[in-house]
């Protein structure tokens, strides 16, 4: 009998240790280098699963990463307000427009195709996993064509091994807290995208600001979600050192 017990026991190491299992495919034209794009607009995210909420949670990790990466994003008030005037209300629609004329639209150089392709919870008592998954595709607005594409799948695989492990396994399915594994599908998926002419290099520290123009250049108006750093904008009040 100790055979089939060590089998199962291995079995259940292997699903405990695969873990956040990443598996992604990816490409890149032949020469992005040449053509790499200042800007980049997030367009609404299409979904292909039941949740309703994936979209929302995908966009808002994809503005940050693509201003991470280095280029130039609009917000995505601004892109849905353009898309209107077209009479584009949802992702679904986007396919009435072409990369150019979304491009001369929105006034960018790229454009961001998202599809979310998986968004789920299993739970059988002793086992529950996560699964996220989303296709990108970024597209030159001014020849249509094609520049990067990634399709990307995240999962979490817990297995219980005695009781306190199946209370915790029941809680990590009640929660279902997607946003880690979003962030980890984007951060992998876009680790192949390269980088725009704006990306600062880790350990790299923007220009020195001159003390006397200081008091007008300390407010950050936004926070990149991946490192921290901030960008800066004219405040209207003075800064005072001591």
């Amino acid at each position: 009998m100790r055979c089939p017990r060590l089998s199962l026991f291995f079995l259940m190491l292997v699903f405990t240790f695969s873990g956040c299992v990443p598996r992604t495919s990816h490409y890149v034209t032949p020469d992005y280098k040449e053509r790499v794009p200042t800007s980049i607009a997030v367009l609404p995210v299409q979904n292909e699963t039941v949740d309703m909420d994936a979209p929302k949670v995908f966009r808002t990790w994809l503005v940050g990463m693509v201003t991470h990466k280095g280029y130039v994003s609009p917000q995505a008030s601004v892109i849905d307000s353009k898309l209107l005037e077209r009479d584009i209300r949802e992702a679904g629609q986007l396919g009435s427009m072409t990369p150019h004329e979304i491009g001369g639209l929105l006034s960018v150089d790229a454009v961001l195709y998202t599809t979310v392709t998986e968004w789920s919870t299993t739970y059988l008592v002793s086992y529950a996993s996560i699964k996220v998954g989303a296709r990108f595709q970024i597209f030159d607005t001014r020849t249509g064509q094609e520049l990067w594409k990634s399709e990307h799948e995240v999962a979490e695989r817990k297995f219980a091994l005695d009781e306190d492990a199946i209370e915790e396994i029941l809680t990590f399915t009640l929660l279902r807290r997607y946003d880690p594994y979003v962030k980890k599908l984007i951060n992998a998926a876009f680790s192949t995208l390269p980088n725009g002419y704006r990306h600062i290099p880790p350990g790299k520290h923007r220009r020195h600001i001159p003390r006397k123009v200081r008091d007008r250049l300390i407010c950050p108006f936004s926070l990149h979600p991946f490192t921290g750093e901030g960008e800066y904008s004219v405040c209207s009040f003075t800064f005072f050192e001591d």
